[in-house]
């Protein structure tokens, strides 16, 4: 089964593109679409001793800027977790980052980490919209808790994997959107996350592999 960089959905004839770079593009708006970057959690752990590289870090912004310059966005939505903990180095990284995007809108629909940050979110051009931040027939949502006919709902938080199994006991568990009749749980942006396979029982799985993506 051959994979591919992208695979276009639909809802109710509107598109939408998944991106093997663990994002979602909306044409119609020009938005990029991502959840659980978790910025500040590699200098989170370094500070309590445990030798993680900012490098995690600057590998995801070095992705997050090379789907901008794929899609050309006007503005990019994170649903929510875009930060881990309190402030630390790794937000002066998103700092100095930020400045090649200037002309960018950044939406933060604010998931259950950044709920407890002492962030200065105008100071880095991010705007906090309510917890349930709605567009159309598109609604995000950092932790969806039930589908809703009518809408579709985007969301993260669960960090959602797929488990492959062989035929010698092993197996291999990797990212992956879930596609619901009425709604799409994203992957974790952050390459630096477990991954939770519990949800994927009886939907649609695009699940990534080397920068492909399969169906299942």
């Amino acid at each position: 089964m051959p994979g591919t960089d992208k695979i276009t959905i639909f809802y109710d004839a509107m598109p939408l593109v998944l991106s093997a770079g663990r994002a979602v593009y909306w044409p119609e708006k020009k938005m990029l679409i991502l959840s659980d970057l978790h910025l500040g959690k590699t200098g989170y752990f370094r500070a309590h001793g445990i030798p993680v590289s900012s490098a995690v870090l600057t590998d995801d912004l070095r992705r997050l800027g090379h789907l901008i310059h794929e899609f050309k966005p006007e503005q990019v939505l994170v649903a929510g977790d875009m930060f881990h903990h309190r402030f630390n180095n790794d937000v002066h990284l998103f700092q100095d980052w930020r400045q090649s995007y200037k002309e960018l809108s950044f939406l933060l629909v604010p998931g259950n980490h950044d709920r407890h940050m002492d962030i200065d979110y105008a100071g880095i051009q991010v705007t906090v919209t309510p917890e349930t931040y709605g567009l159309g027939e598109i609604h995000f949502v950092h932790e969806m808790q039930a589908e809703q006919a009518g809408r579709f709902t985007i969301s993260g938080h669960l960090h959602p994997g797929y488990r492959i199994s062989g035929k010698a006991k092993q197996s291999l568990c990797l990212p992956c959107f879930i596609r619901g009749r009425h709604h799409l749980i994203l992957p974790a942006f952050s390459q630096f996350t477990g991954l939770y396979t519990g949800a994927s029982a009886g939907h649609t799985c695009y699940v990534i592999s080397e920068n492909k993506l399969f169906e299942f």
